[in-house]
């Protein structure tokens, strides 16, 4: 039966094979301040001494890459009142060293961890499609769970909606833990 493990209470495992959402690699990079996300960086710690390797693919890194140059577009340029389109703002000097700064983020996680490909080629990708058109989840959650899930691995996410995947499951997501410590 899948588990759901608190993040903030280190790795409790050994020997498993971990995949981290975006939105964690989003804090672990510094590029979400929020302290309560935190715990993130410290389980990445632990989950390596523990001996677990941490497997990346390219729909995390595509989703990262993207996220965090939006994430400080909003934070820079929220105020401006030409309110330039984002595809337009990336291409100026004053934007490109913060995309090679993200550029740089994604070559570490590549150099640190064990990289694969999202799905396998000859995948069909309908039924997610379909599954994503009801609105549950999102299309890039849905691809991260196949990964996980063919493969046996953990995931480390944020986001509730793992939490009812049938993976092994950690999170620093209070309402997740919260609600599974009442079942």
């Amino acid at each position: 039966m899948p588990k759901i493990y608190d993040a903030s209470q280190g790795c409790e495992f050994s020997n498993r094979k971990i995949v981290f959402d975006t939105n964690v690699w989003i804090a672990i990079d510094g590029f979400d301040p929020r302290p309560d996300l935190t715990a993130y960086s410290d389980f990445y710690a632990a989950a390596k001494r523990q001996g677990n390797s941490i497997v990346v693919n390219d729909d995390i890194l595509g989703e990262l890459f993207n996220r965090a140059c939006r994430i400080q577009y909003d934070l820079v340029y929220d105020d401006d009142p030409t309110k330039r389109k984002f595809k337009t703002r990336r291409q100026l000097a004053e934007f490109k060293d913060f995309m090679e700064t993200v550029r740089d983020t994604c070559l570490n996680i590549l150099d640190d961890c064990e990289y694969e490909h999202a799905l396998e080629p000859a995948c069909d990708l309908r039924p997610y499609l379909h599954e994503a058109g009801t609105g549950t989840i999102d299309l890039s959650d849905i691809v991260i769970r196949q990964h996980c899930q063919a493969k046996g691995y953990v995931i480390v996410s944020h986001d509730a909606d793992f939490a009812t995947c049938g993976l092994d499951f950690v999170t620093a997501n209070q309402k997740v833990l919260r609600g599974n410590r009442q079942r």
